[in-house]
């Protein structure tokens, strides 16, 4: 049979792998006792009064992987699958539990152990116990055994290949790189009439984009929406990707709307990318509205990045009123400038427009805050030079000298 093939391939060896952290007595006990003491701690805890309904050993066995204690997580699963075939249980949920931290551990070899046994015992298998099963052999690369498995779900008639299984697949070749395999897998899983997950989607995008192969990842995240399916963080941080290599500013406002609709909370370096992108493309309403999403979060420096973003772009279309609002609800909101061209590009505008008062003001409001620097001393002193502001010109070249740029 095809899963005894699988079962050959892994004689070969199998490596294991974990995170880190929780707490709790017993699992502060199993971390600090050694191996050969696991087992037999288990069994005390299971005669306890806690612990007399046997459920405490799948939180434990996840909360060891946490703790980065691997193979003390296996010996759990381990004692667990050895009571199970004591007590000579015929639950399958057990059983494909155990498999399935199996696949989170990448130790498909007891994976396949726990199969082994629940063949054994001629319990009834189902599609989730084979998934779990086609996960374990794909979190060591397995590749042939997983698709050995599958190439048996699809002849079984209880145990059919379903999007769960598809989006394994499809996961498995993200981290991969593999871009052809990634689209076949989505493909065969439309042809068999499932919708994917969340997690299946943001696989495929996110595994498109790291190919750079953005056409395939803009359909894939249109039919992802034409389901009804709002993308997460990931997806979005990929999407975005997308727009800033080929420089579509004019799909921002659209991103944005994706954004407020899942309430989701932009990163700095997200915010950063949109402010770039809504520069390049002279996109400065977008820039509003980014402005509105972010100005009460945390993101200091990408706040202040996105308030002169927003002044410049004022600045450099003349659009004085609008720009000297930009300046005072910046200025208002405690957010200073970030560096002299932002300063200078404002400079420049009042000179454009000849109003030398309100160039005035702003140096005043802004002495307090912000040092000049020889750069915006020299353009003060050209532009006050060319139109013959002889006092403004004598006070720069004073206030320069006194800054230590003589």
């Amino acid at each position: 049979m095809a899963i005894a093939a699988a079962r050959r391939r892994l004689c070969r060896g199998i490596g294991t792998a974990a995170v880190s952290g929780t707490d709790g007595t017993l699992l502060a006990r199993l971390v600090s006792e050694p191996e050969c003491r696991v087992k037999a701690t288990m069994e005390e805890a299971a005669s306890s009064a806690p612990h007399r309904d046997g459920a405490f050993w799948e939180p434990l066995a996840a909360a060891l992987l946490r703790a980065s204690s691997p193979a003390k997580a296996h010996l759990v699963l381990e004692w667990k699958l050895d009571k199970l075939l004591k007590e000579g249980s015929h639950d399958c949920e057990p059983y494909s539990t155990i498999i399935r931290l199996c696949g989170e551990t990448r130790n498909a070899a007891l994976a396949m152990r726990v199969f082994e046994s629940m063949e054994a015992q001629e319990i009834q298998l189902n599609t989730g116990i084979l998934n779990a099963l086609v996960n374990a052999f794909l979190s060591i690369r397995d590749l042939l055994s997983a698709m050995t498995l599958y190439e048996a779900m699809e002849g079984m008639e209880d145990c059919k290949p379903d999007s769960t299984t598809y989006g394994a697949f499809i996961s498995a070749f993200s981290l991969l790189g593999s871009g052809h395999a990634m689209m076949s897998w989505y493909l065969a899983a439309k042809n068999a009439g499932f919708t994917l997950s969340i997690q299946a989607f943001e696989s495929l995008i996110t595994g498109f984009v790291r190919l750079n192969m953005l056409d395939e990842a803009e359909t894939v995240f249109e039919e992802m929406i034409s389901f009804e399916i709002k993308p997460n963080l990931a997806i979005l941080e990929a999407k975005l990707q997308v727009l800033s290599r080929r420089k579509e500013a004019n799909m921002v406002r659209d991103f944005l709307k994706y954004v407020i609709d899942g309430n989701w909370e932009l990163n700095e370096a997200t915010v950063e990318r949109l402010t770039r992108l809504c520069l390049d493309g002279g996109q400065v309403d977008e820039m509003e509205q980014l402005l509105a999403l972010v100005q009460k979060g945390v993101h200091l420096s990408s706040v202040a990045q996105l308030h002169c973003g927003i002044i410049k772009f004022y600045a450099k279309a003349d659009r004085l009123a609008d720009m000297e609002h930009a300046i005072c609800r910046m200025l208002d909101n405690c957010v200073m400038f970030v560096c002299p061209e932002d300063v200078e590009v404002i400079i420049c505008s009042y000179f454009r427009h000849k109003d030398f008062d309100r160039l005035d003001l702003f140096l005043h409001r802004i002495q307090c805050l912000f040092k000049l620097t020889r750069s915006t001393y020299d353009i003060l002193v050209a532009g006050y030079r060319r139109f013959d502001l002889h006092e403004r010109l004598d006070s720069t070249i004073k206030d320069m000298r006194e800054a230590g740029f003589a």
